[in-house]
Parts: C-alpha cells; sequence; structure tokens
C-alpha cells in the first residue's frame, strides 16, 4: 500500500473516532434526550423545559399525565407537574397561590377561589367543559322508567329531575317502586355523590337541584337559598351518611362494585367516555350513563398565577392536538377547536352520549355568594 493511500485511510480513522467520541460526550451530557428533542420544534430543541406546578381536580389527572399530553406542553418548552384537591377546597388549600395555575371544576368553584386569592390572580380561562352526569345500568333505568323518573330519547337516558327530587323528598326506596321485584333494594332511592364542603361534583349537584326545586330558575336570594339548604337540599348530602372527598371516589366505587351496589352515582360525563375510550376499559354492558333533566355544565376553570400558568392556559385553549387529547379523555373543548368532540368521540363508536348541541333545557348555577350561603348552611347541619 502506497503512502498516499495509508495516509487516507489514518485521516478517515480519526474522523470516526472524533464522531463516536463526540456522540459519547452528548450522551454522557444528556445526549439521550435527543429523542424527545426530534419531537420538538427547531426553535425548542434541546432547550432546558420550564417546570411549571399546579393543583387540578381529580377528574383531569388521567388528562395531564397522559403522555401525548405531557408531549405537546414539552413542545411548548412545559414540564407540567399537578397534584389533585377537591375543588370547592382548593381555596382554602395553603400554599395554593404558590403554585403556578389551579383547575377547579367550576366556575362557582373558581370564583370562591378568586375571592380568596383575588390578589394573586393574573387570568382565568375555561378551556374545556363537561356535563354532570350519573352512572347507572339497565335494570335500574328499567324500574326508574316505569315509575316515570326516566327516559330514553334517541338512544340517550334522562333522569327526570323533578320527579327525583319528589321521591326523595318522600322518603322512597326503591322496594317502594313499580317493578321492584327487578331491583328489590331496600335502599332510598338517592344519588351518591361526593361531600359537599369539598367537591365540585357535588356543589354542581346542589346547584342543580336549588334551580329544579324554584321552579326551573335561578335562585338570586340569600333568604331562599337558606331556606332550601336547611329543607330539602340538605336531605341529599346528609342522609348519604359518608361521602368522598372528591369525584374520583364515587367513580371508582361504582367501577368496582357495579350498578346494582350503587345504583345512581353522580359522575362527569367525561368519567365516563373517558373509561369506554381509554382501555382497558372497565365499563361492563350492564352499565350506562344517564344525564339529568335538565342538565348542568361543569366548566372546567384555568386560574393563572404566574406567567407560566398563562402558558398553560394558552395550550390547553388554543393548541389543536391538545384539544384532541381532551376529548379522547371525555371532555368537550370550547372555542375554536370545539370540533374536536364530535371528531374523536365520534371516530370511536361510542353511543348512549349526548351529541353536540342536543343540551336544550341547562340550568344556570347561582352566584358564588348564594352558592355560598347554600353550604354554609348545609355545613352547620353536619
Amino acid at each position: 500500500m502506497g503512502a498516499r493511500a495509508k495516509t487516507m485511510i489514518a485521516g478517515v480513522a480519526l474522523i470516526v473516532a472524533a464522531v463516536v467520541v463526540a456522540g459519547a460526550i452528548a450522551l454522557g451530557a444528556g445526549g439521550l434526550a435527543s429523542a424527545d428533542d426530534a419531537r420538538l420544534p427547531a426553535s425548542g430543541r434541546s432547550q432546558e423545559l420550564t417546570v411549571v406546578r399546579g393543583v387540578i381536580g381529580s377528574e383531569k389527572e388521567a388528562l395531564f399525565s397522559d403522555p401525548e399530553a405531557q408531549e405537546i406542553f414539552a413542545r411548548h418548552g412545559l414540564d407540567v407537574q399537578v397534584t389533585t384537591s377537591g375543588s370547592w377546597a382548593m381555596a382554602e388549600r395553603p400554599g395554593i397561590e404558590e403554585s403556578d395555575f389551579a383547575s377547579p371544576s367550576s366556575e362557582v368553584a373558581a370564583a370562591h377561589l378568586v375571592d380568596v386569592h383575588g390578589d394573586a390572580v393574573l387570568s382565568t380561562t375555561t378551556p374545556f367543559y363537561s356535563p354532570l352526569a350519573i352512572a347507572t345500568g339497565t335494570t335500574v333505568l328499567d324500574v326508574l322508567e316505569r315509575n316515570g323518573m326516566a327516559e330514553q330519547r334517541d338512544g340517550v337516558w334522562y333522569l327526570d329531575m323533578a320527579a327525583y327530587l319528589k321521591a326523595v323528598s318522600e322518603g322512597r326506596r326503591w322496594s317502594d317502586l313499580i317493578g321492584s321485584e327487578e331491583y328489590p333494594s331496600s335502599r332510598n332511592v338517592m344519588i351518591t355523590s361526593t361531600d359537599v364542603r369539598s367537591s365540585n361534583s357535588a356543589l354542581m349537584y346542589l346547584c342543580l337541584s336549588s334551580y329544579v326545586l324554584n321552579g326551573n330558575a335561578v335562585v338570586t336570594s340569600e333568604e331562599v337559598a337558606r331556606q332550601q339548604a336547611s329543607g330539602e337540599l340538605s336531605r341529599l348530602f346528609l342522609d348519604q351518611g359518608y361521602s368522598q372527598s372528591s369525584s374520583a371516589g364515587p367513580w371508582e366505587s361504582f367501577l368496582s362494585k357495579g350498578p346494582l351496589n350503587q345504583p345512581l352515582t353522580l359522575i362527569y360525563e367525561s368519567q365516563y367516555l373517558e373509561a369506554q375510550m381509554n382501555e382497558p376499559t372497565r365499563v361492563i354492558d350492564a352499565m350506562r350513563i344517564c344525564y339529568p333533566s335538565p342538565t348542568i355544565f361543569s366548566d372546567h376553570v384555568v386560574v393563572a398565577f404566574t406567567k407560566e400558568g398563562q402558558r398553560v392556559q394558552d395550550v390547553l385553549e388554543n393548541d389543536p392536538d391538545m384539544a384532541r387529547v381532551i376529548a379522547r379523555h371525555g371532555f368537550r373543548p370550547n372555542g375554536a377547536n370545539s370540533g374536536a368532540f364530535s371528531e374523536t368521540v365520534g371516530a370511536s363508536g361510542l353511543s348512549g352520549y349526548a351529541a353536540d348541541g342536543t343540551f336544550i333545557d341547562a340550568a344556570q348555577a347561582p352566584s358564588y355568594e348564594v352558592a355560598d350561603v347554600m353550604l354554609q348552611t348545609i355545613e352547620a347541619l353536619y
């Protein structure tokens, strides 16, 4: 071999060695992250992610921990880390304003948070919502339908709230109903909810029941609110006995024990649809989703305490990929990306849920001040 050839081979070897060494140095300095960087836009690659901390309602935990949601946040330079809390209890959570953001599950609960920590709040947004719903079963619905408390319209089940509240006020038991041979339970006809003193789903149930008892009109008088809460409304919660503090509890109990053990379980629609669309599903053939009629919407508000929290608001509100992830977890996006719900849930082939635009009869929640009067009245009776 000639001297020139030897020189060329030696040069190539040095180049290869340099590339190998450079690669090893990159791996030693965190080069394994390059796989993640490849998913980021060019402007965001190799940048260090900003850690953003938030407190959220438990029903959103699976959404925020979804690997795709985390990846989308990372594209925007964010590492979002969350803990859970009952929505109404967030305002009293020690150090809540030291978080970058909080996400209670209704505008009423958000108003409570802003009332207590208003000086620390930069902005609020409502990127998505979920109607209140009831997890139940085919046997239970058959009995309720025979007693004029439930009906099916276009394949969707609805619970007549006025008829249901009348049955509760009369102290009716399942064994008192027509068709009780199908479901001979001695328990009272009553929805299982969370603790109204801490949880938003129970608060929405309270607001909805108040609306129906007031002739399908929002209660605006604190005196009327106090009268309702000390009477029929308090029974809805006190007669349940022990109640769990967040919506994840009753839902998990329903999935574990089944609709015959827990016949009417208050949930968010998102919880039921999320469980159906994401494997492995624990929703069995005998289970059904049912909507209160009238219904009430739970608007998921994001309260930002820092500019980093506002960046989370922006991603949840405006990123179309995030809207699809939000819909896959059963929530209904607001704004320009609202069509993601119909597209995502429709593509899943699910049935029995209310399609967009079908909620004609929807209750309005009272003001934060009126709701607070109801809560304080009921809390004094515990």
